[in-house]
Protein backbone atom coordinates (compact mmCIF):
# COMPACT_ATOMS: atom_id res chain seq x y z
CA UNK A 1 0.00 0.00 0.00
CA UNK A 2 1.14 3.54 -0.79
CA UNK A 3 2.45 5.67 1.93
CA UNK A 4 0.26 7.74 3.62
CA UNK A 5 -0.98 11.15 1.46
CA UNK A 6 -0.81 14.73 2.40
CA UNK A 7 -3.59 15.76 -0.11
CA UNK A 8 -6.27 13.93 -1.88
CA UNK A 9 -8.83 15.47 -3.51
CA UNK A 10 -10.48 13.04 -5.22
CA UNK A 11 -11.41 9.27 -3.80
CA UNK A 12 -12.37 7.16 -6.95
CA UNK A 13 -13.87 3.22 -6.43
CA UNK A 14 -13.87 0.48 -8.69
CA UNK A 15 -17.62 -0.86 -9.13
CA UNK A 16 -17.95 -4.73 -8.79
CA UNK A 17 -16.08 -6.46 -5.71
CA UNK A 18 -15.45 -3.05 -4.38
CA UNK A 19 -18.88 -1.30 -4.22
CA UNK A 20 -21.65 -3.99 -5.37
CA UNK A 21 -20.75 -7.71 -4.98
CA UNK A 22 -20.43 -9.98 -8.45
CA UNK A 23 -23.60 -11.99 -7.80
CA UNK A 24 -25.59 -9.57 -10.35
CA UNK A 25 -23.32 -9.85 -13.03
CA UNK A 26 -22.69 -13.51 -12.29
CA UNK A 27 -26.57 -14.27 -12.41
CA UNK A 28 -26.57 -12.35 -16.22
CA UNK A 29 -23.22 -13.72 -17.70
CA UNK A 30 -23.86 -17.42 -16.10
CA UNK A 31 -27.84 -17.88 -16.00
CA UNK A 32 -29.65 -15.14 -17.97
CA UNK A 33 -27.86 -15.42 -20.89
CA UNK A 34 -27.54 -19.05 -21.12
CA UNK A 35 -31.74 -19.45 -20.69
CA UNK A 36 -32.49 -16.72 -23.53
CA UNK A 37 -30.29 -18.29 -25.78
CA UNK A 38 -31.31 -21.72 -25.09
CA UNK A 39 -35.28 -20.32 -25.69
CA UNK A 40 -34.22 -18.46 -28.75
CA UNK A 41 -32.35 -22.07 -30.14
CA UNK A 42 -35.08 -24.26 -28.70
CA UNK A 43 -32.07 -25.76 -26.24
CA UNK A 44 -31.74 -27.20 -22.63
CA UNK A 45 -30.18 -24.49 -20.44
CA UNK A 46 -27.05 -27.42 -20.08
CA UNK A 47 -26.87 -27.16 -24.26
CA UNK A 48 -26.95 -23.00 -24.45
CA UNK A 49 -24.60 -22.93 -21.42
CA UNK A 50 -21.93 -24.79 -23.33
CA UNK A 51 -22.20 -22.86 -26.14
CA UNK A 52 -22.83 -19.76 -24.93
CA UNK A 53 -19.64 -20.45 -22.33
CA UNK A 54 -17.46 -21.65 -25.52
CA UNK A 55 -18.61 -17.90 -27.13
CA UNK A 56 -17.21 -16.42 -23.85
CA UNK A 57 -14.16 -18.64 -24.14
CA UNK A 58 -13.48 -17.08 -27.87
CA UNK A 59 -12.73 -13.43 -25.99
CA UNK A 60 -11.48 -14.11 -22.43
CA UNK A 61 -11.55 -11.79 -19.73
CA UNK A 62 -8.14 -10.03 -20.79
CA UNK A 63 -10.12 -7.74 -23.67
CA UNK A 64 -12.96 -5.33 -23.40
CA UNK A 65 -15.48 -7.09 -25.07
CA UNK A 66 -15.61 -9.44 -22.31
CA UNK A 67 -17.48 -6.74 -20.30
CA UNK A 68 -19.28 -5.27 -22.99
CA UNK A 69 -23.11 -6.56 -22.74
CA UNK A 70 -24.37 -4.62 -25.55
CA UNK A 71 -21.47 -6.72 -27.32
CA UNK A 72 -22.52 -10.24 -26.62
CA UNK A 73 -26.12 -9.45 -26.61
CA UNK A 74 -25.26 -8.85 -30.09
CA UNK A 75 -23.24 -11.21 -31.23
CA UNK A 76 -25.51 -14.13 -29.55
CA UNK A 77 -29.08 -12.43 -30.94
CA UNK A 78 -30.00 -11.70 -27.55
CA UNK A 79 -31.93 -8.37 -28.54
CA UNK A 80 -31.43 -5.09 -26.28
CA UNK A 81 -29.75 -5.96 -22.95
CA UNK A 82 -31.25 -2.77 -21.04
CA UNK A 83 -34.74 -4.52 -20.49
CA UNK A 84 -33.43 -7.64 -19.27
CA UNK A 85 -30.43 -5.38 -16.75
CA UNK A 86 -33.88 -3.36 -15.92
CA UNK A 87 -35.30 -6.65 -14.90
CA UNK A 88 -32.95 -8.06 -12.70
CA UNK A 89 -31.71 -5.28 -10.70
CA UNK A 90 -33.14 -6.75 -7.83
CA UNK A 91 -30.48 -9.21 -7.52
CA UNK A 92 -27.55 -6.53 -6.89
CA UNK A 93 -25.93 -6.45 -3.46
CA UNK A 94 -24.13 -3.78 -1.83
CA UNK A 95 -21.51 -4.49 0.60
CA UNK A 96 -22.22 -3.10 3.96
CA UNK A 97 -19.53 -0.91 4.70
CA UNK A 98 -20.33 0.85 1.42
CA UNK A 99 -23.26 3.60 2.60
CA UNK A 100 -21.32 4.37 5.61
CA UNK A 101 -17.92 5.00 3.97
CA UNK A 102 -19.55 6.84 1.31
CA UNK A 103 -21.66 9.11 3.94
CA UNK A 104 -17.90 9.28 5.94
CA UNK A 105 -16.22 10.59 2.71
CA UNK A 106 -18.94 12.84 1.71
CA UNK A 107 -18.10 16.51 1.41
CA UNK A 108 -14.76 16.10 2.38
CA UNK A 109 -14.00 14.92 -0.86
CA UNK A 110 -15.33 14.34 -4.72
CA UNK A 111 -16.19 10.91 -5.12
CA UNK A 112 -16.18 9.07 -8.46
CA UNK A 113 -16.28 5.27 -9.64
CA UNK A 114 -13.62 3.83 -12.40
CA UNK A 115 -14.11 0.73 -14.07
CA UNK A 116 -14.00 -1.32 -16.56
CA UNK A 117 -17.55 -2.14 -16.18
CA UNK A 118 -19.30 -0.61 -19.40
CA UNK A 119 -21.84 2.31 -18.66
CA UNK A 120 -25.11 0.52 -19.40
CA UNK A 121 -23.86 -1.96 -16.92
CA UNK A 122 -22.36 0.49 -14.68
CA UNK A 123 -25.33 2.89 -14.00
CA UNK A 124 -28.06 0.55 -13.36
CA UNK A 125 -25.92 -1.67 -11.44
CA UNK A 126 -25.29 1.51 -9.39
CA UNK A 127 -28.13 3.34 -9.11
CA UNK A 128 -29.08 3.05 -5.89
CA UNK A 129 -25.95 5.08 -4.78
CA UNK A 130 -25.03 7.05 -7.24
CA UNK A 131 -26.05 10.15 -5.98
CA UNK A 132 -22.64 10.01 -3.46
CA UNK A 133 -20.76 9.75 -7.14
CA UNK A 134 -19.75 13.29 -9.26
CA UNK A 135 -19.07 10.86 -12.15
CA UNK A 136 -18.76 7.58 -13.71
CA UNK A 137 -15.82 6.27 -15.94
CA UNK A 138 -15.83 3.25 -17.41
CA UNK A 139 -12.44 2.67 -19.11
CA UNK A 140 -14.29 0.29 -21.76
CA UNK A 141 -16.60 2.82 -22.91
CA UNK A 142 -14.98 5.96 -22.87
CA UNK A 143 -11.29 4.59 -23.47
CA UNK A 144 -12.04 1.52 -25.32
CA UNK A 145 -9.39 -0.85 -22.51
CA UNK A 146 -9.28 -2.57 -19.58
CA UNK A 147 -8.23 -0.70 -16.31
CA UNK A 148 -4.45 0.55 -16.97
CA UNK A 149 -1.77 3.25 -16.42
CA UNK A 150 -3.25 5.31 -19.95
CA UNK A 151 -6.77 5.10 -18.57
CA UNK A 152 -5.76 6.71 -14.42
CA UNK A 153 -4.02 9.47 -16.30
CA UNK A 154 -6.99 10.32 -18.81
CA UNK A 155 -9.20 9.82 -15.48
CA UNK A 156 -6.63 12.28 -13.64
CA UNK A 157 -7.03 14.84 -16.85
CA UNK A 158 -10.94 14.29 -16.67
CA UNK A 159 -11.21 15.22 -12.99
CA UNK A 160 -8.66 17.84 -13.36
CA UNK A 161 -6.49 17.03 -10.65
CA UNK A 162 -2.99 16.06 -10.33
CA UNK A 163 -2.47 12.15 -10.05
CA UNK A 164 -1.18 12.44 -6.68
CA UNK A 165 -4.31 14.17 -5.78
CA UNK A 166 -6.25 11.42 -6.25
CA UNK A 167 -6.96 7.87 -4.20
CA UNK A 168 -8.27 4.81 -5.80
CA UNK A 169 -9.82 1.40 -4.51
CA UNK A 170 -10.18 -1.88 -6.03
CA UNK A 171 -10.29 -5.53 -5.29
CA UNK A 172 -8.50 -6.11 -8.76
CA UNK A 173 -4.43 -6.62 -7.44
CA UNK A 174 -3.52 -5.01 -11.55
CA UNK A 175 -5.90 -3.23 -12.49
CA UNK A 176 -7.15 -1.51 -9.60
CA UNK A 177 -3.85 -1.11 -7.69
CA UNK A 178 -0.52 -1.39 -9.98
CA UNK A 179 -2.56 0.09 -12.99
CA UNK A 180 -3.35 2.85 -10.41
CA UNK A 181 0.22 3.19 -8.96
CA UNK A 182 1.90 3.44 -11.91
CA UNK A 183 -0.31 6.27 -12.82
CA UNK A 184 1.00 8.24 -10.14
CA UNK A 185 -2.43 7.83 -8.16
CA UNK A 186 -2.40 6.60 -4.55
CA UNK A 187 -3.63 3.00 -5.07
CA UNK A 188 -5.12 1.15 -2.17
CA UNK A 189 -5.84 -2.97 -2.53
CA UNK A 190 -8.96 -4.15 -1.76
CA UNK A 191 -9.03 -7.93 -0.61
CA UNK A 192 -12.45 -8.55 1.01
CA UNK A 193 -11.17 -12.50 1.54
CA UNK A 194 -8.35 -11.61 3.92
CA UNK A 195 -5.85 -13.57 1.75
CA UNK A 196 -3.46 -10.64 0.92
CA UNK A 197 -1.68 -9.13 3.84
CA UNK A 198 -0.94 -6.06 2.42
CA UNK A 199 -4.08 -5.05 1.42
CA UNK A 200 -7.54 -3.96 2.79
CA UNK A 201 -9.73 -6.30 4.02
CA UNK A 202 -12.81 -3.85 3.99
CA UNK A 203 -13.55 0.14 2.74
CA UNK A 204 -13.80 1.05 6.48
CA UNK A 205 -9.85 0.12 6.87
CA UNK A 206 -9.18 2.49 3.93
CA UNK A 207 -10.84 6.12 5.94
CA UNK A 208 -7.69 6.32 8.21
CA UNK A 209 -5.57 6.12 5.28
CA UNK A 210 -7.35 9.49 3.83
CA UNK A 211 -6.44 13.02 5.18
CA UNK A 212 -8.97 15.59 5.89
CA UNK A 213 -10.44 16.52 2.18
CA UNK A 214 -9.65 19.64 0.76
CA UNK A 215 -11.84 19.34 -2.41
CA UNK A 216 -14.11 22.37 -3.20
CA UNK A 217 -14.65 21.84 -7.22
CA UNK A 218 -17.50 20.62 -8.27
CA UNK A 219 -17.52 18.14 -10.74
CA UNK A 220 -20.73 17.99 -13.68
CA UNK A 221 -22.32 14.71 -13.52
CA UNK A 222 -21.77 12.59 -16.45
Amino acid sequence: MDAKPRKIRVVSFDAEGTLASHAFSRRIWQEVVPSMYGELHDLSFEEAAERVFGEYSTIGPGRPEWYDIGYWFERLGLGAPAPVIESHRSLIEFYSDVEPVLEALRGRYQLVVASSTPLEFLRPLLRDVEQSFARMFSSTSSCGRLKDADFFRWLSGEVGCDPAEIAHVGDHAVRDYESAAAAGLVAFHLDRSGQSPSALRSLTELLPHLPPGEATRRFQRA
